[in-house]
């Protein structure tokens, strides 16, 4: 098991006040002024703060990221191609600037629009806003997927934790320790926003002292593979992150094809996505999973281990 590549496509509507101020005010810009302003996009953008209803990423969380490889990008280029990158999960596209305040995006066939403002461009999607600035004026057209993986999440798909010897009473905790890092846990948060519901679901797992844990939906990710939506208070001083521990999906044993790690930091709460391998197994509403799930601490202890079926 491990984490996987998230979300897909964003984006808002862009203020040029300068450019305005330079061209006199004109509501109909020429298409010559339209090509100087483009000219001023072109180049790499990359991810400078992140937030949702549930996480916030600062400007020092995000550059630990991307000292350890771990980015989020926009290439523009002059010709109008355009490489969105997060984290792995890459898509092409087309941009344009539409007027003097409007950057057009299209990915995925879907044609958005992106706010600037105080040389940052702002893109909005699921309740999540990610700011970006410009690092360089000459883009990377040539960008691989991997190369904005880095080290740390290369360490999840490489080597995943594997969590069958809960009781073995060695647990290797340099292996474990990554899952409490800031850029893993955006990157649970980014795949948790990338999933669409598809059904609400409203079922309590725990709601003891330790953690409220409830499952909130059935939904699919952009890699089609569906799975349940988690929503997760940690009630101690201490973080945690919960797993699953066994899993059976209409009385199969899906535990290897299964995954959810959702950290949660001491007195917080988070989202995340329990997604099954769609090759595998599909969750739909005449689904039911049986799943073992465990709050673990960073040294691996348990907090509360919690059964329920779906």
């Amino acid at each position: 098991m491990g984490l996987k590549k998230t979300l897909g496509t964003a984006i808002g509507a862009l203020s040029l006040c300068l450019a305005l101020a330079a061209c006199g005010g004109s509501s109909a810009p020429s298409e010559t002024d339209l090509s100087e302003l483009r000219d001023e996009f072109v180049g790499t953008w990359e991810l400078v703060s992140m937030k949702s209803d549930t996480t916030t990423l600062g400007e020092d969380e995000v550059d630990s990221m991307a000292d350890a490889g771990t980015l989020v990008t926009l290439d523009l280029d002059e010709d109008g191609n355009l490489i969105y990158n997060e984290v792995g999960n890459q898509q092409e596209g087309s941009w344009s600037v539409k007027d003097e305040t409007t950057l057009s995006f299209e990915l995925g066939g879907s044609k958005t629009e992106v706010p600037y403002d105080d040389d940052l461009l702002t893109l909005e999607s699921s309740g999540t806003t990610m700011v970006f600035e410009k690092t360089s004026d000459d883009p990377n057209m040539d960008r691989e997927p991997s190369d904005n993986v880095g080290e740390v999440v290369e360490e999840v798909v490489d080597d995943p934790v594997e969590l069958d010897d809960l009781d073995d009473g060695d647990p290797d905790v340099d292996d474990f320790a990554y899952l409490f890092t800031d850029d893993m846990i955006f990157m649970e948060r980014m795949l948790a926003a990338a999933a669409t519901q598809t059904a609400p679901l409203d079922i309590t797992v725990a709601d003891d002292d330790v953690a409220l844990v409830k499952i909130t939906g059935i939904a699919e990710d952009p890699d089609t593979d569906t799975g349940y939506l988690v929503h997760v208070e940690n009630r101690t001083d201490t973080d945690f992150v919960l797993v699953n521990v066994t899993t059976t999906l209409d009385g199969v044993d899906v535990y290897d094809y299964a995954t959810l790690f959702c950290t949660v930091r001491a007195g917080e709460s988070a989202d995340g996505f329990f997604y099954f391998d769609h090759e595998v197994a599909v969750v739909s509403e005449s689904s039911s999973a049986e799943v073992m799930f465990a709050a673990l601490d960073i040294d691996q202890n348990p907090l509360g281990i919690y059964s329920t079926t779906i």
